[in-house]
């Protein structure tokens, strides 16, 4: 009896060390907007220096798919992201039919949720342009890895890291041209804010403004 009671606890703890190192991960929606009636005046003179270390670009066909029962139990995002999935959906003795119809689908582009409510809002506004929505699951980062997006029509880059310090932080980096083509970029958003879920952030630009809002999932 005392061994069974004892092996129950070393699973309990196993578990809550688990859930304790366990990464976070976020749905991040961005709409990014240009105001016609802006007359801009300032020079920019100074080129943004920018050099990541590490870029995980946005795919548009390759999803990688996570059930949710597997962040339900708090597995590392790291050991998540080697699981075959073919193994997943074939082993019912780990997951439910109906679980594994369940999943997150990372560095994905996919459509706005949180924020869709204000497409519409924007649109009714002549002064104001929508250049782009989009939206992604992702684990938070190192503070030098980020997530890119470039959205050719308006040769417009994004970078955008989510990490912890003590806080939840967001560093944007959004600016016209491309890195290693461009070498001087003068038009571009270079920030890092201290932010909390689920609130929306507004980053502004003379040529652009981008709404965020990242969600806990």
């Amino acid at each position: 009896m005392l061994f069974k009671n004892l092996h129950k606890i070393l699973i309990f703890l196993s578990f809550f060390i688990n859930t304790i190192e366990a990464e976070d991960i976020y749905k991040v929606e961005i709409i990014i907007i240009k105001f016609n009636d802006a007359t801009v005046d300032e020079k920019f003179n100074n080129n943004l220096d920018f050099s990541p270390t590490k870029i995980k670009k946005l795919k548009e066909n390759e999803i990688i798919l996570i059930p949710e029962k597997f962040i339900d139990n708090a597995l590392m995002s790291s050991d998540l992201l080697d699981i075959e999935i073919e193994r997943i959906e074939n082993d019912n003795n780990s997951i439910d039919e109906i679980e594994t119809k369940k999943y997150f689908e990372l560095y994905k582009y996919s459509d706005l949720e949180n924020l869709n409510f204000l497409i519409g809002r924007l649109r009714w506004r002549e002064s104001i342009e929508i250049l782009d929505s989009l939206s992604w699951y992702q684990p938070l980062k190192d503070q030098d890895e980020y997530t890119y997006h470039y959205d050719q029509e308006n040769n417009l880059s994004l970078y955008l890291n989510i990490y912890e310090s003590r806080y939840l932080h967001l560093n944007l980096k959004a600016f016209i041209g491309q890195l290693d083509f461009d070498k001087n970029i003068t038009k571009y958003i270079d920030e890092d804010r201290r932010v909390k879920n689920s609130e929306i952030n507004y980053f502004d630009h003379p040529n652009m403004g981008l709404i965020i809002k990242i969600d806990k999932t």
